[in-house]
Formats: C-alpha cells, sequence, structure tokens
C-alpha cells in the first residue's frame, strides 16, 4: 500500500488487520478503505471512492464553520485525535475514536490524510446510558465526593442547595462541617469514617447540619470508589432531602401522641359517662322507688284524708246535735229559774202569811188579856187563825206543786246534761279519731317529705350526672374533632 521496508510494511499491516483504516486527498477525497473500515461503516468500497469525507458526516455538521475548518487544519499538516459521531449506511450513527494522520512530501506539502479509527460504538452507547444514569443521579439526587480523609471534592447543585451552601464554601473542607459537634467528637464518627477507608458501604438516614444550623435530614449512601489497583480514590454520597418527609413524620408522630392522648382522655370520659350513668341509672332505681313510696303515701294520704273528712261530718253532726242537747238544756235551766221565782213568790206569801199570823197571835194574846171582858174576840181572832191557816196549806199545795215542777224541770235538766255529756264523750271520741287520722297523715306526710326530698336529691344528681355526662359527651366531641383534625395531618 505505502512503499515502506519491510518492517514498516509490518507494522502497518498489522494496523490494517486491527484498526479501520480509510484514506483522503487533501480535500476529502476518498482514496481507499480497509475491510474493517468497510465493515464498520456497512459500505463496499465501489460505494465511497471518490465520494467526499462528508457523506459520513451530519449535514448539520457539514455546514459549520468547524467542519471547514477542521479539514482546513487537516491540510495545514495538523494532526487531529477525536472521538466523533459518524453516520454509516443506512443513517445509522456509528462512533469512532479516530486520528486524522496528515501525510507530507519532502517539500512539506500534504499529499493524504490517513485516518485510522476504532468504533467504540458499543462502549460509547454503554458510556451514553452510564452518563445518563449519572445525569439522572444529579438531577434527582444531591451528589457529593470526598478524599479517603473526608475532604470535599465536589458536590452538585442538588447538594448546594440542599445544605444551603455554594460550592466554593465546602471545596476543600472536612465532611465535619455538616454534623454536629456532638457527633464530630463522638467515637461513633471517627467510626464511620474508618469503616468507609476499609471499603464498607452504609447507607441510612442521617442527620446533618446545613449553613446557618440549619437540620437537615438526608437518606444517602456513602459509596467508597476504588480504582483499576483497588486502591479507594473517593468516597461519592448519593442523598436525598427528606427534611420534609422527617418533618412530616415527626408532625405525624405528634399527631400520633395527640391522637394516643385524645384517646385516653376519650376513653376516661367513657368511663366517667359509664360511671355517670351507672350512677345515673342507680339514682334513678331509688328515685323511683321514693316516688312509689310517695305514691303509696298519696294513696294512705289519701284514705287518710277521706277518713278524717267523715270523722269531721259525723264530729259536725255530733256537734250539732250537741247544739240542739245545749238548747234544750238552757230552755230547762230557764224553766228552773222561772219556777225558782215562783217559789220566791209562794215564799214571799208565807212570809206575809206568817206575818199576819204573827200579827193574829199578838191579837190573840191582848184579847186574851181581856178574855174576861169579850170572849168573842178569840172567836174572830180563831176565825182569822183558821183563814190564814187554809191560805198557808194552799201556799203550802202551790209550793209543793212548784217543788214537783222543779224537780221535773231539774229531771229533764239532768237528762239534757246528760245528753250533751254524752254527744260530748261522742265528740271527744270523734276528735281522738281525727288526731289519730291526722297523726297518721302528718307520719305519712313526713315520710313523702323524706321520700320527696330523696327524690329531689336522687333527681338532682340525675341532673349532676346528666350535666356530668353531658359534659363528657361534648368532650368526647370536641376529642373527635381534634382527632379528626390530627388524623388530617396524617392523611
Amino acid at each position: 500500500m505505502w512503499p515502506f521496508s519491510s518492517h514498516e510494511a509490518a507494522v502497518l499491516a498489522a494496523l490494517d488487520r486491527s484498526l479501520a483504516v480509510i484514506e483522503f486527498d487533501p480535500t476529502g477525497q476518498i482514496l481507499s478503505a480497509n475491510a474493517n473500515f468497510l465493515k464498520v461503516m456497512g459500505y463496499d468500497l465501489a460505494d465511497i471512492v471518490g465520494k467526499h469525507h462528508s457523506i459520513f458526516v451530519d449535514p448539520t455538521e457539514v455546514k459549520s464553520p468547524a467542519y471547514t475548518a477542521f479539514w482546513g487544519n487537516l491540510r495545514a499538516g495538523q494532526f487531529t485525535s477525536a472521538e466523533v459521531r459518524r453516520i454509516a449506511k443506512g443513517g445509522r450513527p456509528v462512533w469512532i475514536q479516530g486520528t486524522y494522520n496528515p501525510l507530507m512530501d519532502r517539500a512539506g506539502k500534504v499529499y493524504r490524510v490517513v485516518k485510522f479509527a476504532t468504533d467504540v460504538t458499543e462502549r460509547k452507547l454503554q458510556d451514553a446510558r452510564i452518563q445518563g444514569e449519572i445525569d439522572a443521579i444529579n438531577r434527582a439526587q444531591a451528589v457529593i465526593s470526598f478524599q479517603p480523609d473526608g475532604t470535599v471534592v465536589e458536590a452538585n447543585e442538588n447538594f448546594q442547595k440542599a445544605l444551603g451552601y455554594r460550592l466554593d464554601e465546602i471545596v476543600g473542607k472536612h465532611h465535619s462541617m455538616f454534623v454536629t459537634p456532638e457527633e464530630r467528637a463522638s467515637p461513633a464518627y471517627r467510626q464511620f469514617w474508618d469503616d468507609l477507608r476499609a471499603g464498607k458501604f452504609r447507607s441510612d438516614e442521617f442527620h446533618r447540619v446545613g449553613k446557618g444550623g440549619r437540620d437537615v435530614f438526608l437518606q444517602a449512601t456513602y459509596n467508597p470508589i476504588f480504582d483499576v489497583d483497588g486502591q479507594l480514590v473517593r468516597v461519592t454520597k448519593f442523598a436525598t432531602d427528606i427534611s420534609a418527609v422527617m418533618e412530616r413524620r415527626r408532625k405525624r408522630q405528634a399527631a400520633q401522641t395527640e391522637i394516643n392522648r385524645e384517646l385516653d382522655e376519650v376513653a376516661g370520659m367513657i368511663a366517667r359517662s359509664n360511671a355517670e350513668a351507672a350512677g345515673a341509672n342507680s339514682t334513678a332505681g331509688v328515685t323511683a322507688s321514693n316516688v312509689q313510696a310517695v305514691a303509696a303515701g298519696a294513696e294512705e294520704l289519701a284514705s287518710s284524708v277521706a277518713e278524717i273528712s267523715r270523722q269531721v261530718s259525723i264530729a259536725l253532726s255530733v256537734s250539732q246535735e250537741a247544739v240542739t242537747q245545749a238548747d234544750t238544756a238552757t230552755k230547762v235551766v230557764s224553766g228552773l229559774a222561772t219556777a225558782a221565782q215562783k217559789i220566791d213568790q209562794v215564799v214571799e206569801l208565807i212570809n206575809t202569811i206568817a206575818g199576819q199570823t204573827n200579827l193574829l197571835a199578838l191579837n190573840a194574846t191582848i184579847e186574851a188579856a181581856r178574855a174576861g171582858e169579850m170572849g168573842k174576840g178569840f172567836a174572830v181572832v180563831a176565825s182569822e187563825v183558821k183563814q190564814l191557816a187554809a191560805q198557808t196549806s194552799r201556799a203550802t199545795d202551790e209550793i209543793a206543786s212548784e217543788i214537783a215542777a222543779v224537780q221535773t224541770i231539774s229531771s229533764k235538766a239532768v237528762q239534757s246534761i246528760d245528753g250533751i255529756t254524752t254527744i260530748i264523750n261522742r265528740i271527744n271520741e270523734i276528735s281522738s279519731s281525727i288526731a289519730t287520722a291526722v297523726e297518721q297523715q302528718t307520719s305519712v306526710t313526713q315520710n313523702m317529705s323524706g321520700s320527696m326530698h330523696t327524690a329531689a336529691s336522687g333527681v338532682e344528681e340525675i341532673a349532676k350526672a346528666l350535666a356530668d355526662i353531658s359534659r363528657s359527651t361534648q368532650s368526647i366531641d370536641e376529642a373527635a374533632n381534634k382527632l379528626q383534625k390530627a388524623a388530617a395531618t396524617l392523611a
């Protein structure tokens, strides 16, 4: 292919076997290509000889100033090595790692350009996938790299944003700037870096300190990176800022604590409500018994009142009869008074007669003194005495009659008084019955009063219990609202 010595020819032959080789004139026209190049690009030699290099280049790139400069530099004898994207037959993209080598004559003029190339499409695609993954990680995660001693080498924008630092504020600083002083001084922190230097992978949730002392929580992995000789060269950390998640978790925990407290309060309220309800039920039972006792007492009271009413009616009737008897006794006593007056009149008459008799006796005495003279004077006196005696007899009869009348009236008065006494005794009996009924009524009333007081106390206790139950219910309602709000924070 070229007029070289056997050794040089052998070298070129070796390159021809291992590399894709193509030759161009200084303008870019294709002169020849080996089998490796044709295989990579998918062409036959006849398809490309005499064509321009631009058939392997994207049309947009062909029109660019860079492409024009590319061939200008080659014609000027400048060597070019690059990893380039080319277009194979059918528009298939191919990645080639190649060197463009200008060949110059003895005068130093370029007469050919030889390209030695290697197909790196698979590696490039793999690198692209890896780079895409790295780019995706860099877009989605906070990434920072450290030297094995913990010194910051680099950090992406996500990490800078998460911790609040600029890159120039952290590069060259130690990882310990992101931890609390207590953790920095702890044996666990020293062991953390000893493990990483020993090649141990670490993954966990980490509490870190951002700029200004701000708490930052990261879900992170610390990955030891080794070179081809197995030596640790870096520690790269991939992290996700979970500060918001941790804050929600903290709120959920606080809400859960609040819910547990509210549930305990609700349980207590329910227990108290049950106790109050049980007490109210018991009090209601006692109150019901008291009310029944009151009802029974009321029945007894009604019966007692009926008995009192009946006894009062009888007492009224007896009293009316006593009044009638008293009126009769009054009339009898009036009759006795009248009779007594008549007796007085008779007594006066007797007294008068006695006086006249005495006078006659005196006259008789006088006449006796004169007896000798006239005897008929005694006869007259005797006649007068006789008449007086007759009058005295009549007066005595009248007195006897009046006494009999008085006795009769007295007997009637005694009977009337006996009747009154009997009536009074009956009144006493009725009064005793009334007193007994009143005593029974008083006892029943006292029992009713006690029952009513007990019932009132029971009702008051029930009212208090119901008020407590109402308050407990209201508290339960408030607790339920709090639970609903707390549950909303957990959503």
